[in-house]
Formats: structure tokens, C-alpha cells, sequence
């Protein structure tokens, strides 16, 4: 149960900072302060610990003034108070020394001087969090996307399924790009995020929605958990901590669209497909993408059933000299669930100004993007094109009432 007012901790060496953090949580109506100290927490056993202990917080404002002890000191805290929200605060905000805060378990970061707004965002969280915690959990629905060879597109069309659900207002989309050894989506938005889907996965052993909103980026209506930064190839995540994360991205959010790489083991590949609503597999119409597609399908069929995929043929054009729709479904042994048209000039332009395509244009391909949103999840109805004159009829009609004829 929480408290009538959140009892708030404050470790901080400095009596400036103590005094300012004391007065911004005094004027807070959620909470009051219930101990501070100057002394950080270096172990179980040490005093300060163990007042912490007394007096259990519920909400602990932890200073970076000396960054390892302030880490030493959450790694204690998290330890001994695995239920208290801890945050850290400090003046300048250094992107490593946050992560290494978010790994050692502080569930956000707040800039000083903090503001009472900021402070009180961060206390209704808590109490949201909480709340959450008692109530039934609402799950939604994780859409992966991936393909067989590299260059199909299936990147994009993650982007642009997760953007053109996120039209919705009801309706709370992440992208998730887990590109192995690298990830492009964040690129293809022209995102420069602070956290990765590394410093996500790392925290999976404590990781919930509240943190899990914490290390994504936030672009176009999405949150963006982007891929990995730094190449390093054969690097993959842990198939527990994958688990986890996809877990709480289903209680985080009512949709969300994973960029997948097939070249991923056999058990992450089942362990999203058991998360997943359905398995997008992109290909276009051309000879090594089918032929690769044929042996994806099959694996797919031998070792997590084949119940879940949904077949997304992109680029198609319809040429005389294309390979068939037909002949595509007979060579695969799997039906087409829909086809994207092939619009090189619309698609460059977008990966070019760094934007989804259906947010910036009303091509066929857009639109056809926002239908097969509709199809897969049953939100963000397509807009009805605006109909034509049904025959000559009207036409002559409309023109005797412009001449005054009628």
C-alpha cells in the first residue's frame, strides 16, 4: 500500500544540494521527506544503510556528486530495498554515468535544479506504477517483422506499420530494433537516442514498463528502442533477458513492431514468436529473396509452426516480366497475405529526410501501408477515398444547376 505522502529519502554530501532537494519535495503534495543524508551508502552493514532500513522509503533521491559511490550506493539500496524508487539527480547530465545508474537500479534521471513539476511527474509514476502493479495486466500485441535476405525492405515496412498505427490516439506503438550486428532504424528516423536495445536487454533482471519507457527514444508518435550502435558481429542477446524485455513491452504498450533479424538462433526466433501476434516475412519478387524465403518458411514450419506467419510480398509491380503472385504462394507453399507497390522515388525520399513514408506523403504505397496496418491489428481504419461521380448523368445534372438550367 502507498502512504497517505510518500516517504522520500535523500542521500547528497553537499547541504546546498541536500537543502534543495528537501525544499523542492516539501512543496510537493504527494510526498515529504523522511530522512537525508550526507553519506553515501557503501554497504549493508554501514550506518547509513541501516537507516534507510529504519525508516523504508518509498522513494529515494540519490545524488551523482561522486559518481562510483553514488553507483555503490544504489546497488546497496537496490539490494536491501528492492521495492523503493530510486532516482538520481545531478547537474550535468553524462550518458554513460546515467546508464550505469539505470543498470545499478535507479528507475530515472532528473536534471538539477529540479523543478517541482519534474519532481511530481516523477512521484505520480510511482504511484501509477504501483497501482499498476495491483490491477490486472492489459497485454498487447507484438508484431515481428524480418526476412530471409538482407535488402527486402523489411525494415521499412516495420517503420511504417508501427507509424501508421501509432495514428491511432487510443493506440501506444514501440519500434524495436534488435539488427544484429547493427540496427538501422534509428538512422532511417534520423534518431540520435541516449540508450540502445543493449542498455535495455542488460537490464532485464529488474526492468518494468516505468524503465522500460526510461531507455526509449521518442519520435513521429513511437517510442524507438533502437539497435545496437557499435558493430560487433556474433553478438547476441541473452534468450532469458530477450524474454523479459518482450514481456514488458507487452504490459508497456497496446502495440509494438520488432525489426527481427532471421540470422538470430533458433531459440530467440521461437521465444518471439511465442510473444508475437503474428510473424511478418518480407520478400520481393526476385529469384535469390524467394528462393532464401522457400528455406526461412521451412525452418519456421519444422521448428515454431507456421500458424503465426503472414507473408508480405514488397516492392511488387505487377510487370509483364515479374515473377507471379502464383508462382511465388506455389514455390513457397505459403499464400501472399498482402503486397506493397513498388515506389523507389516515394521510398528514397523518405529513408533520404529521414521520415516514414505515411507520414509524409499520399502515394499508393502509403496508403497501402496504412490498409495492411489495418488488416493485421484492426485499428487506424483507412480514410476512404473520396468518391467519383458514379456516371455522365450527374455530371450533365451538376452542370444545368451551375447554368441555371434546372
Amino acid at each position: 500500500m502507498i502512504s497517505a505522502r510518500i516517504k522520500v529519502g535523500i542521500v547528497a554530501p553537499s547541504a546546498k544540494t541536500r537543502a534543495r532537494l528537501h525544499k523542492v519535495v516539501s512543496a510537493s503534495e504527494l510526498a515529504e521527506v523522511s530522512l537525508e543524508t550526507d553519506t553515501y551508502c557503501l554497504g549493508k552493514g554501514k550506518g547509513s544503510t541501516r537507516r534507510f532500513l529504519e525508516v523504508l522509503p518509498e522513494f529515494i533521491l540519490v545524488d551523482l556528486e561522486d559518481p562510483e559511490a553514488a553507483i555503490q550506493t544504489l546497488q546497496t539500496l537496490h539490494s536491501a530495498l528492492p521495492e523503493s524508487w530510486m532516482v538520481v539527480t545531478s547537474e550535468k547530465k553524462r550518458a554513460q554515468l546515467i546508464i550505469r545508474a539505470m543498470q545499478a537500479g535507479a528507475r530515472e534521471f532528473l536534471g538539477q535544479p529540479i523543478v517541482k513539476g519534474k519532481l511530481s511527474q516523477a512521484l505520480e509514476r510511482y504511484v501509477a506504477e504501483k497501482q499498476c502493479n495491483n490491477e490486472p495486466q492489459k497485454v498487447g500485441k507484438i508484431y515481428c517483422v524480418t526476412a530471409a535476405k538482407g535488402g527486402t525492405g523489411a525494415t521499412s515496412v516495420a517503420i511504417n506499420l508501427a507509424t501508421a498505427v501509432a495514428q491511432g490516439q487510443e493506440n501506444n506503438v514501440a519500434l524495436i530494433d534488435l539488427g544484429s550486428p547493427i540496427g538501422d532504424a534509428a538512422v532511417y528516423l534520423d534518431v540520435k537516442p541516449k540508450f540502445t536495445i543493449s542498455d535495455t536487454l542488460s537490464a532485464s533482471s529488474r526492468l518494468d514498463s516505468v524503465l522500460l519507457q526510461t531507455f526509449a527514444g521518442h519520435c513521429h508518435g513511437l517510442s524507438i528502442l533502437p539497435g545496437p550502435r557499435e558493430f560487433h558481429p556474433g553478438q547476441i542477446p541473452d534468450v532469458e533477458a530477450l524474454s523479459v524485455m518482450l514481456e514488458v513491452v507487452r504490459q508497456a504498450y497496446t502495440h509494438a513492431f520488432v525489426d527481427l533479424p532471421a540470422s538470430l538462433g533458433e531459440e530467440h526466433l521461437r521465444t518471439a514468436i511465442e510473444l508475437s501476434e503474428a510473424m511478418i516475412v518480407v520478400l520481393t519478387p526476385e529469384l535469390p529473396s524467394i528462393w532464401r524465403t522457400d528455406r526461412l518458411l521451412r525452418f519456421l514450419d519444422g521448428s515454431v509452426g507456421s500458424e503465426k506467419v503472414h507473408l508480405i510480398l514488397n516492392r511488387s509491380s505487377n510487370g509483364s516480366d515479374e515473377i507471379t503472385n502464383g508462382e511465388i504462394e506455389k514455390t513457397v507453399k505459403q499464400p501472399i497475405f498482402w503486397s506493397l507497390p513498388n515506389d523507389y522515388r516515394a521510398s528514397s525520399e523518405a529513408v533520404k529526410l529521414g521520415k516514414p513514408l505515411v507520414s509524409m506523403n499520399n502515394s499508393q504505397l502509403a496508403h497501402s501501408y496504412v490498409e495492411l496496418a489495418y488488416r493485421l491489428t484492426g485499428t487506424v481504419r483507412p480514410k476512404k477515398k473520396k468518391q467519383r461521380f458514379s456516371s455522365i448523368l450527374e455530371i450533365l445534372k451538376i452542370g444545368e444547376r451551375f447554368n441555371g438550367t434546372s
